[in-house]
């Protein structure tokens, strides 16, 4: 591991910069959406507001939590690049990837169920069924998702002991 690091230093340190850059970035386009996200609210109200965003592929809460994603990799980065100890991203980073995989198939489904709902109250028939079939294509993908982020949580719940007794023996 300890030549892997020397061998790749320069490029580590560039995927750290770029990350904590793109995660600030995104961390602040979060909060941004989601101040815009309330003041829509106030003016369209919440009903037309649910209508209008089903058609937003992303909300606040994936901006935000995409961006803390990024400082925690650049964290673990930076934990095998110096000495320095976990930061709480980090040292968090398991939950932290669980809560992202809830949120993101929390909005799916309730996106897609109040979709359904509101289509069955309309008078289009055929936008419905045609609606259902894209709705399981979506949660197929979020599903794929969730899955990939709780295996990734998984993951650096058992490598950071490693990497923790690794760099106690060096």
């Amino acid at each position: 591991m300890k030549t892997f690091i020397e061998n790749y230093k320069k490029l580590l340190q560039f995927y750290d910069a770029a990350l904590r850059l793109s995660g600030w970035l995104l961390l602040t386009l979060g909060f941004c959406s989601f101040i815009i996200t309330m003041i829509m609210v106030r003016i369209l109200g919440i009903h037309a507001f649910a209508v209008t965003a089903i058609n937003m592929p992303l909300k606040p809460s994936e901006f935000i939590l995409f961006g803390l994603l990024g400082l925690g990799i650049a964290q673990l980065i930076r934990y095998l690049l110096t000495d320095c100890k976990p930061g709480f991203i980090l040292h968090h980073g398991c939950k932290l990837l669980y809560v992202y995989a809830f949120v993101i198939f929390y909005f799916t489904l309730m996106r897609n169920i109040y979709t359904i709902v509101y289509l069955k109250n309309s008078d289009t028939e055929n936008a419905l069924s045609l609606f259902i079939v894209t709705s399981i294509a979506s949660l197929v993908l979020c599903a794929a998702k969730a899955l990939v982020l709780i295996g990734s949580a998984q993951f650096l719940k058992r490598i950071m002991p490693v990497i923790e007794e690794h760099k106690s023996l060096v």
